[in-house]
């Protein structure tokens, strides 16, 4: 046990020497989540009004005289008349005009018929910003029009709604909103675990390799397994590190930044109670070995920094695919996804976070996480062990 302290007494001093190392593996995650939670609410904010303040182009066919005067009530909206059929579709897309609507030539008759008419809309379905202020100006006149038929047939109101619907939430707001937002944490945490043991695991030992003390390393008095442990245990913490940090930045943001929702705010801080937070933890430590273990076993063989790059970028397809999975809905934290890794944390940290979490499957996920990273150990060492690959 004191080799091994002593080996990674001396990799964390090499790679604290580096001023990039402390920058990158302290400094960024701490500001990170603060400012992409400020700026976020920022740039929302500022592209909402901005969104507001935009005209918008409607082109008009066969409208009623009472929907024009709506629509020309906003001085926001551009409109150009049409008295025949056009090619809406060329029109939007050459930026004429952003949306059509065409009513039938028989509006007037049908309305004072009491029957049902048809509006064409022609849209682009991306321009969200067109779509929902042009569809408020439907609903809006719809609404008008409903109330004056009512009026005119005497009928009551209340014989004209049959039925309302009212919603009665059960789960608490910690569930609804953990459920909804629990599974971009991870997303955070694990990338950021990744670019660490990455950058960490390279350069102990490719980096080692390179700078021709690999093999003064090696003929220290020490086991290769404990030289191993000793790298894997550091790269590890460089990358769980910069992982608490996120979540100290998270809770730095959720205190200092205003513009967040007071709800919002209430149960997020609710959800990051002592609790849920070593329950994380607990699950990124065995991962962090993880991580390190595997990336080392692929970079072992590898004879400068670029080729180990290549040889263990690759796998973060194999992170992001299952962080996704995790995103997408009815993908449940269950026993068939508690021992698929990444993918089990993913769901894992959303009951978490919901305060849903069953302590047997949460055991059995903590479990596996640690047999995955005795098994990246495993492997690695048996890479390490080969002195070909190390030496060559």
């Amino acid at each position: 046990m004191r080799d091994l302290f002593i080996i990674v007494r001396k990799e964390l001093t090499e790679l604290l020497r580096d001023k990039k190392t402390i920058i990158n593996s302290i400094v960024l995650p701490t500001l990170l989540i603060p400012i992409l939670m400020f700026g976020g609410i920022k740039v929302s904010q500022m592209i909402s009004e901005s969104n507001q303040q935009k005209k918008i182009k409607i082109g008009m066919l066969n409208a009623p005289t009472e929907f024009m005067q709506l629509v020309e009530g906003d001085t926001l909206n551009q409109i150009t008349t049409y008295t025949e059929p056009q090619d809406f579709k060329t029109l939007i897309n050459d930026g004429t005009i952003q949306t059509a609507l065409v009513f039938p030539t028989d509006w007037q008759q049908k309305m004072d018929s009491l029957a049902t008419a048809e509006v064409k809309i022609h849209r682009n379905g991306t321009k969200d910003n067109v779509n929902e202020r042009v569809s408020k100006l439907l609903t809006a006149y719809s609404s008008e029009l409903k109330n004056t038929r009512i009026a005119q047939l005497q009928v009551p109101v209340e014989k004209m709604t049959p039925m309302v619907q009212s919603y009665i939430e059960v789960s608490e707001q910690k569930e609804l909103i953990g459920k909804r937002i629990g599974g971009f944490i991870p997303y955070i945490f694990i990338l950021t675990m990744w670019g660490g043991c990455l950058l960490a695991a390279i350069d102990l030992v490719t980096g080692e390799k390179e700078r021709k003390t690999i093999e003064t390393t090696l003929s220290l008095p020490v086991s290769k397994f404990s030289v191993l442990m000793g790298k894997a245990i550091v790269a590890s913490l460089l990358g769980f590190i910069p992982a608490l940090l996120n979540l100290t930045g998270l809770i730095i943001g959720l205190n200092f930044i205003e513009d967040i929702p007071d709800n919002f705010k209430v149960a997020l801080t609710e959800m990051l109670t002592p609790q849920s937070i070593t329950m994380i933890l607990l699950l990124l430590i065995p991962f962090s070995l993880f991580l390190a273990g595997l990336i080392i076993s692929l970079v072992a063989g590898a004879k400068s920094f670029k080729e180990a790059q290549s040889k263990a970028s690759p796998i973060i397809i194999l992170i992001i695919i299952p962080l996704v999975m995790a995103l997408m809905p009815g993908i449940e934290f269950t026993w068939a996804t508690v021992f698929i890794p990444v993918l089990n944390i993913g769901l894992g940290v959303k009951e978490i976070m919901a305060g849903t979490i069953n302590i047997g499957m949460y055991a059995a996920m903590l479990v596996s996480l640690i047999l995955f990273a005795v098994t990246a150990i495993y492997f690695s060492y048996k890479k390490f062990s080969d002195e070909n690959a190390i030496l060559g």
